[in-house]
């Protein structure tokens, strides 16, 4: 299922170019495979798609930090975040951010911790034994993550 996304800001600390502030239309596609119920469906699509729009949702018209990379230095959070990366120091109203629990804020990483979220929903389908998440930052720029689901 592709159509879905979300528009965030973000760096990619210790790249040369991305290091800098930017963001994207990412575009989140997911895959799920497994055995067809009565009705011939492994998952109502209209049940999927609101589940990863609750996830991207959280996301969306936000600047999303890596709360895992040692790198990043938090110098206060009262009304605002204030960070430090390698001595450039930026500072946003705190609703605006979003800390993601990655080491830095990857297509690969968005890709695994999407998969993550979806896993523990779609856990209660009997029916899905395995989910693919595609998230994509540009044309052509994406990545995939693959999760078999326990039932």
């Amino acid at each position: 299922m592709e159509g879905l996304g979300f528009s965030a800001a973000h760096f990619i600390i210790g790249h040369k170019k991305c290091e800098y502030l930017h963001g994207h239309n990412w575009r989140v596609g997911v895959t799920v495979e497994g055995k067809q119920d009565e009705r011939g469906l492994v998952v109502d699509f209209l049940e999927l798609k609101s589940l990863i729009k609750k996830i991207c949702e959280n996301y969306d018209h936000r600047l999303l930090l890596p709360e895992k990379n040692p790198s990043i230095q938090r110098l206060s959070s009262k009304n605002s975040v204030r960070v430090s990366i390698h001595g450039r120091e930026f500072e946003f109203p705190t609703e605006d951010v979003v800390w993601i629990p990655v080491i830095n804020t990857t297509v690969e990483e968005l890709a695994r911790l999407i998969a993550d979220e979806l896993v523990k929903k779609l856990s209660l389908y009997q029916n899905v034994d395995k989910i693919t998440v595609l998230v994509e930052e540009s044309p052509g720029e994406s990545a995939t993550e693959e999760r078999r689901i326990k039932t």
